[in-house]
């Protein structure tokens, strides 16, 4: 049953008891009794229904913050009138005003159907709401989700205001205008979007950095310190163009931390450098051939010591590949009914053929670093044999990449 039949049975109620009250049979006064019972009771039933009603439409105040100030002071002008008559139902059925001859019930409901009347033509403003605004709350919500509140409360405030307006377009029925509006929110809340994900993902990043200028990182390691403002400007340039590919951005930023870290420890080892007396070189660039000789000694067991730093550094690295070809080649599985075995023994041989090559480089660095005299044989010793083959170690890993596969 409607608000409306309620009020029309309040009514056919009311007037049967005032009928009864003129013939007062006993038997008719216990009718008047359950009557007034069942009345107030029915209304006992309204009310807790809209107790629990009137808290899950608080959502709706975007859409109308006019109607649901309506609702709201229908139902708390219900909820008043029934607190008058809830201890004491023959109070029901009193004239509620001196000036008017309906009763406590009969205004109650009449409140409660206002408020029902007003909260349908909200929850349909809302429905037509939803299509028109979809690209907008959707964009809202993702922003709530970012929490650009807490990054940029003012901006946020401002853009919450202009969404706000959007729905007020809907509520006076301006559905073009608020298409509109609408287009500038949508260009207005993903620059908000931006900034707020650059305040989470870069930003913690660019503080490190000022902290590394503050501890003279920029002046002991400029290159590094470089290096690391170069990584920001691509993690920043990521996020204008794909603010939510968050697989990017987080790689970006590991990447960025290592750069950190990176120019932190070599600015120490700069300044610790420079902090060293003379008598202290020796000893530093020791330390850092013996490492080199336990590189070369793990690889092929060689002592490299009488070759300068960066021969030696050049030579493990060379062996390096060497002996990873070596392992790689060695390590292949034949399958004799496998037809691609002999696609793998093109490959193997011309591998070898690389790393043939490769060793006549190395051993022209080795000749290099002979004496004199001893180079003059070695060139010539070389242009009576055949040419030098140049091959970049990059070839070698592209060549180590396509066998393993």
């Amino acid at each position: 049953m409607n608000y409306m039949g309620k009020v029309a049975v309040a009514l056919v109620l009311t007037a049967l008891l005032s009928a009864c009250g003129s013939t007062p049979d006993n038997g008719q006064a216990v009718t008047s009794a359950i009557n007034t019972g069942d009345a107030v009771k029915n209304a006992q039933n309204i009310h807790q229904n809209w107790q629990g009603k009137i808290q899950s439409i608080e959502h709706l105040q975007l859409y109308s913050p006019n109607k649901y100030d309506v609702v709201q002071a229908h139902w708390k002008k219900a909820d008043s009138i029934y607190q008058s008559f809830a201890g004491s139902p023959e109070t029901a059925f009193k004239s509620y005003s001196i000036f008017s001859s309906t009763t406590y019930l009969e205004r109650f409901l009449d409140e409660i159907n206002q408020a029902q009347i007003t909260l349908t033509k909200l929850d349909k403003l809302k429905v037509k709401s939803d299509r028109v605004l979809a690209p907008a709350i959707k964009q809202m919500a993702y922003l709530n989700s970012l929490d650009a509140a807490r990054y940029y409360r003012s901006e946020y405030t401002r853009l919450n205001r202009f969404y706000a307006k959007l729905f007020n377009y809907i509520d006076n029925d301006d559905v073009s205008d608020a298409r509109e509006e609408q287009e500038e929110f949508l260009e207005r809340s993903f620059s908000l979007e931006i900034k707020t994900v650059k305040k989470i993902y870069i930003a913690p990043l660019e503080t490190k950095l000022r902290e590394l200028r503050r501890n003279d990182v920029r002046y002991y390691a400029p290159l590094s310190y470089s290096r690391v403002e170069t990584e920001i400007t691509d993690g920043n340039r990521i996020i204008d163009l794909t603010p939510r590919n968050f697989k990017a951005i987080d790689k970006k930023v590991i990447e960025i931390q290592f750069e950190l870290d990176h120019a932190a420890h070599i600015a120490l080892e700069v300044k610790g450098l420079r902090d060293r007396s003379k008598d202290d070189y020796e000893n530093f660039i020791l330390e850092i051939e013996n490492k080199l000789l336990r590189i070369s000694r793990a690889l092929d067991n060689q002592d490299l010591r009488n070759q300068p730093i960066r021969s030696q550094a050049k030579l493990n690295l060379d062996n390096f590949f060497i002996n990873g070809f070596r392992i790689s080649i060695q390590t292949q599985p034949y399958y004799a009914d496998d037809k691609s075995n002999d696609t793998s023994i093109e490959q193997v041989t011309a591998l070898t053929k690389l790393v043939e090559a490769q060793k006549q480089q190395i051993q022209q660095l080795r000749l290099e670093a002979k004496p004199a005299s001893s180079i003059d044989e070695s060139v010539a010793t070389q242009q009576n044999g055949n040419a030098e083959l140049e091959i970049p170690i990059n070839a070698a890993k592209n060549a180590e990449v396509e066998i393993s596969e």
